[in-house]
């Protein structure tokens, strides 16, 4: 059975060519005559300048209706006709993204000769699809004081979990998609017309995105998807502008500097221990673009390249005297020179648009992209030192996609394509004289010169605790598909696959390659097995997916229904660490080809949805749609990687005392008992050919056995007056078949609990003094006894988790240039794991104690796998956030005849939740109600002293103001705008200290929002 799904997807595949388009707007309606009787056979055409074809054609069926789809986003004339009857026309109907207009026609009898005109405004209720999606149009980018990248454009939609980069201070333009309604970051997607163009590394798509600032719209889908959705998350789809016969193009200039910066460092945030704020230093970006016809009405072509780069400087930190001094281990900070971060980004793209037949249509994109962080003497956050600081750049990434689409008749749509997003970039070594090699990473948990838990005097790999890392990774998408529409039904089957393959290489200079101090003292360092180019791990996700849908309208009633079939499979090549001319690991760790399993997971999900007409004018719909939806797997799924590099064990902890106070190490470090200063190692694997996890075949293979999630959406939408609506949406969504890590090797005996008492400090809920119970730590014997088994919590006990809220938003278009756009989004997150936690102490260890696999792993080092025989400091196994609310929109106006144009956008977005993490000593852990007895065996040894989601920092509150003044030359338009970002110079804080020490500066402000600051524009467009 299997062999035959497989067998079809690919030859559908062979037939269709890969695919990689993504549904659009559509024209759909019912014609009658005078008397009411619906009308088959009518011929209705759709016309707009943004169709090639210009004209797009199809026949009403038996009920009357019509449907006309895949439409790009512009503006349509729909006309009638039928011999016998009078011609109507039906003009100005304005699509965006993948709404459905409702456009209906009464024919009379008539002269053929005759056309009727009929005026009415653009449906702005889509009365017959459950999806939820938010557009924003070229013409609403150009206008509004956005940073107009992925990031910029996202936080404006409400409940959109982003940060804002108000005005792109940052000089970014990368940026993948974010999460709504509690979703994951691995499940949203950003798609360039409708190709997938993730990175084969990260969640959000991530990388360097299509340039949104020359898009023609942006797209974001956010609940509602049928089969061909590959998940439930976001999903962003950046419509780029395509070349006609006519040549078009524009060039866009921003920027701005210190002296277009006010100051928000305020007394209230002295006097909160902020000693020096964020200051702008300087901010630009630059964007020609332009296209137009190589051979008239078949060929055409549109580039565009985008350069920004800024220069900040970094609130509370300073150049470290002795960075690159090897013999230093402390740090002394120059005052007269504070840090700052740099950074350069740049994106070429060339599209070229082929009308290779009036009905064969092909589209081939390449995009370059680069970037370069922290070179040169910059660097540094507010808890990292400059020359702790990686430089990161692609060198280059690139994009290239092709697609092919054929209208083949008036109710066969095929469409086909292959993207591909190859990541090319390093985390590299500095190049300011400070990345010495020998030299050690030092993190000290105590607090150097009022900054806790500073890192210095190295950098490392964000997240690996090396030195160096680099990847290439590729993503590959292909798709194929084919539509059957007539007026009543849209039927559409389709495939999906491709393969990810990122291949990482990590390089550390040294055995050991962190330090960890306390005010100073060592006592604890990290050690690998791996020196320069000494691994290399690649693994490949190769997906396979078709699927089916259907949407049948019947009266006012339209039923949407899909189901999916997914399989993903993953494996391995020749993999190996350590050998013969490796000193710290003689004995090489080989494992071919084959040698060790990899996922092997079959699913068939169901998705249906209904949209109702409830007045049956077009301007009430009651929408619901459910469905269940995979959880996407991609190369930072670290916790669900069967890479057998990844579940041996490369590096380790071990408790060190500097006994002879001269920072060297004085130990055999290939022991793993305790001698000399350093205690035993935390893992007894260590350059060991042993997997320190291994995954229950029930649970890696299988049906049904693949994470998931189901997502429920219940709405209604009002047209409130002409291109006026409102839409009330109640969302759920609720996750399963997680898994949970038992250590095999040691038992609940194994793990003593204890409680401590948090120290009086009158911040502290009821001034402290509470316990804090729920803690356990490892018996001496446990610690480095690891062999993990992840499967299924269903012999343990239940976990539960869940989000739900309530969106309301406002869309309004109307004709005296007023637009606006916005609502609020209010909704809140449940998790439970103590039923398992009850029965399996060593789970739950991550900080916020939610049980998804993500937090499952929260602490676990990405190369080794991680061990639960470390300290278990967690006491928080039950999360219920109150409901929160956030407030997020546009506006813009032009006023007539003088052409000036004034715009704003508002977020009020709730504060990030709060810790208290406290260092627990072993005179802390034996002096509260129930004491340890014992010395703290080695690993975790912080807990938060307050529960998550118990306290918030501050609400966020943003507005900014953009006026500009349009200048018109025939064909040329050309605008001069200034814009003002934090208009009302809020000095919230936007990081917090958590780090708490009693009477010390826990809850110092780290970061803050930017300070009022203007940016000027100018830009043309012809």
């Amino acid at each position: 059975m299997l062999r035959c799904v497989r067998a079809s997807g690919i030859l559908l595949s062979l037939l269709l060519l890969p695919s990689a388009l993504y549904a659009q707007a559509a024209i759909t309606g019912v014609v009658r005559d005078s008397s009411g009787a619906v009308l088959p056979g009518v011929t209705v055409e759709a016309a707009s300048p943004v169709l090639i074809e210009k004209v797009r054609s199809v026949v009403t069926d038996d009920t009357g209706q019509y449907r006309v789809v895949d439409l790009r986003p512009g503006t349509y004339s729909v006309t009638f006709s039928l011999p016998g009857f009078s011609t109507v026309r039906r003009e100005g109907i304005e699509l965006t993204g993948t709404f459905v207009a409702s456009v209906n026609a009464d024919l009379k009898v008539g002269a053929l000769e005759e056309t009727i005109t009929v005026t009415g405004e653009t449906p702005v209720v889509d009365v017959q699809s459950a999806r939820t999606q938010t557009t924003i149009g070229r013409d609403i980018m150009a206008a509004i004081p956005s940073s107009r990248n992925v990031n910029g454009v996202q936080a404006l939609i409400p409940g959109m979990q982003t940060n804002t980069d108000s005005g792109g201070i940052s000089g970014t333009l990368q940026g993948g998609a974010s999460t709504i309604h509690g979703g994951r970051g691995s499940d949203s997607r950003i798609y360039a017309d409708g190709n997938n163009m993730g990175w084969a590394g990260g969640s959000g798509g991530g990388g360097n995105m299509p340039q949104v600032a020359s898009s023609q719209e942006v797209v974001m889908t956010l609940s509602g998807g049928l089969g061909e959705a590959e998940t439930s998350g976001v999903v962003v789809n950046v419509i780029p502008r395509e070349g006609s016969n006519t040549f078009s193009g524009g060039f866009n200039y921003s920027g701005s500097s210190d002296a277009l910066q006010g100051s928000n460092y305020t007394d209230d945030l002295k006097a909160q221990g902020l000693r020096a704020p964020s200051e702008l230093l300087n901010v630009y970006n630059v964007s020609p673009l332009g296209g137009g016809r190589i051979i008239r009405d078949k060929l055409w072509f549109y580039a565009t390249y985008q350069q920004s780069g800024a220069e900040n400087s970094v609130p509370g930190m300073w150049w470290n005297r002795n960075a690159g001094n090897p013999n230093a281990w402390g740090v002394d900070f120059d005052k007269s020179e504070q840090a700052k971060t740099k950074t350069v980004q740049r994106q070429g793209t060339v599209r070229l648009t082929w009308q290779a037949t009036p009905r064969n249509k092909f589209n081939i994109h390449w995009s370059e992209q680069y970037n370069d962080d922290n070179y040169g003497r910059t660097g540094g956050t507010a808890t990292q030192t400059p020359e702790a600081s990686t430089r990161t750049y692609y060198i280059p990434s690139r994009q290239p996609h092709a697609s092919w689409s054929s209208p083949i008749t008036g109710k066969l749509l095929a469409e086909a394509g292959w993207g591909m997003y190859q990541a090319r970039y390093r985390f590299a070594p500095r190049n300011d004289g400070t990345a010495i090699k020998g030299m050690v990473r030092v993190v000290d948990q105590g607090t150097i010169d009022g900054i806790a838990n500073l890192a210095y005097r190295f950098p490392t790999a964000p997240g690996q605790g090396g030195f160096t890392m680099s990847l290439i990774g590729t993503l590959a998408n292909t798709r194929a598909s084919v539509a059957y529409v007539t007026g009543a039904h849209n039927m559409k089957f389709g495939y999906q696959g491709g393969f990810n393959n990122p291949s990482q290489t990590y390089d550390y200079y040294d055995r050991l390659i962190a330090m960890r101090f306390r005010d100073g003292v060592p006592n604890q360092l990290t050690q690998t097995i791996v020196t320069e180019n000494n691994i290399k791990y690649t693994r490949n996700l190769l997906p396979l997916n078709l699927y089916a849908q259907d949407q049948w309208t019947a009266g006012r009633l339209t039923l949407q229904g899909g189901v999916r079939y997914d399989h993903l499979a993953s494996n391995y090549p020749d993999q190996g660490v350590g050998g013969p001319k490796y000193p710290f690991a003689p004995t090489e760790i080989f494992f071919a080809k084959g040698s060790t399993p990899g996922y092997d997971w079959s699913d068939i999900t169901p998705r249906v949805g209904l949209a109702y007409d409830v007045f049956g004018n077009g301007k009430t719909a009651f929408k619901f749609n459910i469905g269940k939806y995979l959880e996407a797997i991609t190369a930072t799924n670290s916790d669900w990687d069967l890479n057998p590099l990844i579940r041996t064990t490369i590096q380790t902890t071990r408790g060190w005392t500097d006994s002879s106070k001269d920072y060297v190490v004085n130990c055999d470090l290939s022991d793993p008992a305790k001698n000399g200063e350093c205690d035993a190692m935390d893992s007894k694997t260590l350059g060991q050919p042993v997997f320190n996890r291994t995954f229950d075949e029930n649970w890696i293979h299988g049906w049904g056995v693949r994470p998931y999630n189901w997502s429920m959406g219940v709405q209604v939408q009002q047209e409130l007056m002409p291109r006026v609506s409102l839409n009330v949406g109640y969302f759920r969504n609720w996750w399963g078949n997680w898994y949970v890590v038992d250590n095999r090797l040691t038992t609940t005996a194994d793990y003593t609990p204890f409680s401590i008492t948090a120290p009086l400090d009158s911040r502290l809920p009821n001034g402290g003094g509470y316990a804090v119970s729920g803690l356990y730590n490892p018996i001496p014997q446990a610690v480095g006894l690891v062999d993990e088994l992840a499967q299924s919590p269903d012999a343990f006990g239940s976990l539960t988790e869940n989000w739900q809220g309530v969106d309301v938003g406002v869309t309004a278009r109307l004709r005296n240039g007023l637009t606006v756009q916005g609502g609020t989004s209010t909704g809140r997150k449940l998790a439970d794991g103590c039923d398992v936690r009850a029965n399996l102490p060593e789970y739950g260890r991550a900080a916020n104690g939610i049980t998804t696999n993500s937090s499952v792993t929260a602490n676990v080092t990405a190369l080794g796998g991680g061990s639960t025989a470390l300290g278990v400091m967690n006491p928080y196994c039950r999360i219920e956030e109150p409901y929160r609310t956030d407030f997020r929109g546009l506006a813009t106006y032009t006023i007539p005849k003088v052409d000036v144009q004034f715009s704003g956008t508002w977020i009020s977005a709730p504060g990030d939740s709060l810790a208290a993490n406290y260092v627990v000593t072993n005179a802390v852990a034996n002096a509260g109600p129930v004491p340890l007895g014992r010395n703290l065996t080695s690993g975790a040894n912080t807990v938060s002293l307050i529960a998550p989601h118990t306290l918030y920092a501050d609400r966020r509150n943003n507005i900014d103001f953009r006026i500009a003044k349009i200048l018109r030359y025939g064909r040329t338009r050309s605008q001069i705008g200034l814009d003002v970002f934090n208009v009302t110079n809020t000095d919230v804080a936007t990081g917090l200290n958590e780090q708490f020490i009693p009477g010390g500066a826990w809850l110092t402000p780290t970061t803050i929002q930017p300070a009022r600051f203007a940016r000027i524009s100018a830009s043309i467009d012809f």
